[in-house]
């Protein structure tokens, strides 16, 4: 009997995406975070798994697929539409955390065909936005860091680059977000990396959007809080 927690392995341009695909009902698309992989969000996909179609892709040079060398946030969300074409998903609901958030954001933005509500957990837009997405603080420890000393599941090279995408900052603007015309949910943690204030500048951006922000929780609240989040994900999809 074939393992559903085991991924499939799609044809995605010149790319072999993994990707879980799990269970039947209304498709939900689960987004991992950078430098992470569906593992990250696995007691999040549990809790929202009954009655659904989970569809949990591993991103280029993370998990089972590999660096196909441009990593770029316009990519990633490129193959995310690509592949969600070849699973024949009409409409679906994106969860997003972190990197994911931003694809999730941007695949609204270039293929609201394809999304009927959108969940964006710690999530930003340009990393010239004003407010900010880091406080300064953030931003001088990223700059400086080494990514080789920096613990992640992925090659070495991979890691440099993935820290020259986030230093370059997603390819979305907050004016990009008013093109959005799905429910979209802002989950943020009121410790979170990204600055509260930028947050609350993405969700004024789009006058039907809602905003949760999560007491005594950091960037990593799915995995630290995945029932709290859970249910905020659950009534924001059943409303």
């Amino acid at each position: 009997m074939t393992d559903p927690t085991e991924p499939r392995r799609i044809r995605v341009g010149g790319l072999d995406m993994a990707v879980v695909v799990d269970g039947a009902g209304p498709d939900l698309v689960l987004l991992h975070g950078g430098g992470d992989g569906p593992d990250g969000m696995e007691a999040l996909q549990r809790m929202l798994a009954p009655g659904r179609r989970i569809i949990a892709p591993e991103q280029r040079g993370h998990g089972r697929t590999p660096d196909a060398g441009d990593l770029r946030y316009a990519a990633m969300a490129e193959d995310t539409c690509t592949l969600l074409d070849a699973l024949s998903v009409a409409s679906a609901d994106l969860v997003g955390w972190s990197d994911g958030g931003v694809l999730a954001l941007m695949v609204a933005r270039d293929r609201p065909d394809l999304v009927r509500r959108v969940v964006a957990i710690g999530a930003n837009v340009a990393i010239d936005s004003k407010p900010p997405p880091l406080a300064p603080a953030a931003l001088a420890e990223m700059r400086s860091a080494d990514p080789a000393e920096v613990p992640m599941p992925m090659a070495v090279e991979t890691r440099r680059r993935l820290f020259a995408m986030w230093l370059a900052g997603p390819e979305l603007t907050l004016e990009d977000l008013t093109a959005i015309q799905v429910p979209v949910l802002f989950i943020s943690a009121d410790r979170d990396v990204i600055t509260l204030d930028h947050t609350v500048a993405m969700f004024r951006a789009l006058p039907q959007a809602q905003l949760a922000v999560i007491p005594k929780a950091e960037h990593d609240v799915p995995r630290t809080m995945p029932d709290v989040v859970a249910g905020l994900i659950e009534t924001f999809l059943r409303a």
